[in-house]
């Protein structure tokens, strides 16, 4: 059915796109520096070209009435080596899966000062080849069941009006993607997007429900933004805003995001800062401010620094507690007396915890592209609590294990608040927990001209650990691309890895993800 509704609903999809923002209300409405998420090109895996030195400057509007489409069908098959007995569960994690994501955009110029831009995917999946354990240890498989991964649905990536007042005033509302950050894999300073898959960072289109104000002058750029958190949908159509509706009443709280930004152009050096204000929007923060800020500049020609960080007071990470999960006592304990497993014991700390990205990259002469990124996370777990964490796993397989249903065990999530669900799944959902990681990024495009070859390998520092992404892409055409990816997570050194308390194994942070290995190819087609 899922396949049958994407394919039958994919022919009234047109296409519009947004990127050529080179005219009237376009131009003045986004600066050159802002990042904006463009249409896929003819390749999937794109090198980064240097920024504009300057925001752009106002060209001749378009025509009136004039509609400009385009888009892209993609089929993608996956296979997933499941890691078996281990600590996350792979009951509803199909070994196989196909999507086939038809998308559509379309660019309406309702005037010469106003347009309507959208960017809508149909997805349908396919999932099968469920794998788990018998009471003997033996790996079996599980009977095919309903999944996310094997449910069809739409997704809005951005749907917007945008009215040009004049050269140094407009007004956006809508759904639209804004990421004012200047890192390339990760950005901290984004409190309103699904996070960047850091090995297809260009990927991910999808935004969030927005009113924006924007004051674009010659060197300098004032944003207000407005963001009402979506609490309800279905199928990938929001239909509650803001608040809980009065027959699902969870609390009684507005929840938003608010930013003031102001970008500027100093001294070649591209400059941002934010001021945030929110109330439950993706996480548990109330009334919470954070400042935000980017800078990125070019040196000798093909060199790129930039740096990005946020500063907020307390984490909304999930903790485990330490002292019920030494032994099975210590657990029962903690049962009896209704300890709490998980608190977020930083909730309202404080202290000062940033979020700081810095990197480079180089631009050879061939196009090719090396990046290197450090993130720090003050609230990241250090070894102690990472050994907290990998109990908390452990105890929890046990406990299904006995027979204790899984709505009775407490679970152990990442906390920071990321994005609801939303958007075409990604390859990889990157929720960093650590301290300390390391992004490594090579591309090399043209080879022989048609194909592009690329490498990413994050490293989590703490224990080093790693994930190695390979890819490879073939233009076959101006409107076809193909793709084969590769997916490979690698423990690191055991004198740095955690303990399993039930079988002393040794877990790092990258051998705790419920897979093996992962191959993925996809074919592109253009419209």
């Amino acid at each position: 059915m899922g396949w049958a509704l994407a394919i039958s609903l994919g022919t009234l999809l047109a296409a519009g796109s947004e990127e050529a923002l080179d005219a009237g209300a376009a131009a003045a409405a986004e600066p050159a520096t802002e990042q904006t998420q463009p249409a896929p090109e003819a390749a999937p895996v794109e090198a980064v070209a240097a920024p504009d030195p300057a925001p752009a400057v106002s060209a001749e509007p378009d025509a009136p009435h004039t509609v400009e489409t385009t888009g892209y069908v993609l089929l993608r098959g996956t296979y997933n080596r499941a890691r078996l007995g281990w600590l996350l569960p792979t009951d509803d994690q199909p070994q196989r899966a196909g999507l086939l994501e038809l998308n559509g955009q379309v660019k309406v110029n309702v005037s010469r000062h106003t347009f309507v831009s959208s960017d809508l995917s149909l997805v349908g999946q396919l999932a099968g080849d469920f794998r788990g354990r018998d009471l003997t240890g033996e790996e079996v498989e599980l009977a095919a069941h309903d999944t996310a991964a094997a449910r069809p649905f739409l997704s809005i990536n951005e749907l917007y009006l945008l009215h040009e007042v004049r050269p140094e005033l407009n007004l956006l509302i809508g759904k639209k993607r804004l990421t004012w950050g200047s890192g390339f894999a990760y950005n901290p300073t984004d409190v309103l997007n699904l996070r960047k898959d850091p090995t297809d960072p260009t990927g991910q289109r999808s935004g969030v429900w927005l009113a924006r104000v924007e004051v674009p002058l010659e060197y300098v750029t004032f944003s207000a933004v407005f963001a009402p958190s979506v609490l309800k949908a279905a199928a990938g159509i929001p239909y509650q805003f803001l608040t809980w509706p009065e027959w699902d009443q969870q609390d009684g709280q507005a929840h938003y995001q608010a930013i003031l930004r102001m970008y500027a152009l100093l001294f070649d050096s591209d400059l941002n800062v934010m001021l945030m204000y929110g109330n439950r929007f993706n996480d548990v923060f109330e009334k919470k401010f954070r400042v935000g800020a980017s800078f990125s500049r070019y040196f000798f020609t093909d060199y790129e620094l930039h740096v990005e960080a946020l500063f907020q007071s307390g984490s909304t990470r999930d903790f485990a507690n330490g002292d019920c999960l030494k032994d099975t006592s210590t657990v029962l304990g903690c049962v009896i007396q209704g300890t709490p497993f998980v608190e977020k014991k930083l909730l309202n700390d404080p202290a000062l915890r940033p979020r700081v990205l810095v990197g480079a990259r180089r631009q050879f002469s061939d196009d090719s592209l090396l990046s290197l990124e450090y993130l720090y996370q003050a609230d990241g777990y250090s070894r102690e609590q990472f050994q907290d964490y990998v109990s908390g796993l452990d105890f929890a397989q046990q406990a299904l294990a006995m027979g204790i249903p899984p709505d009775k065990i407490p679970t152990l999530g990442s906390g920071t608040g990321a994005a609801v669900a939303d958007g075409v799944p990604q390859r990889f959902s990157f929720e960093p927990i650590g301290k300390h990681y390391l992004f490594a990024t090579f591309q090399k495009p043209r080879i022989h001209d048609d194909f592009t070859a690329q490498l990413v390998v994050i490293t989590s520092l703490q224990d080093l650990s790693t994930v190695w992404t390979p890819s490879i892409s073939w233009s076959v055409t101006e409107w076809l691309t193909l793709s084969a990816l590769g997916f490979l997570p690698l423990p690191g050194p055991e004198g740095l890895a955690a303990t399993r308390p039930s079988s002393g194994a040794k877990v790092s942070e990258y051998s705790v993800l419920p897979i093996r290995y992962r191959f993925t190819f996809e074919a592109r087609v253009f419209y």
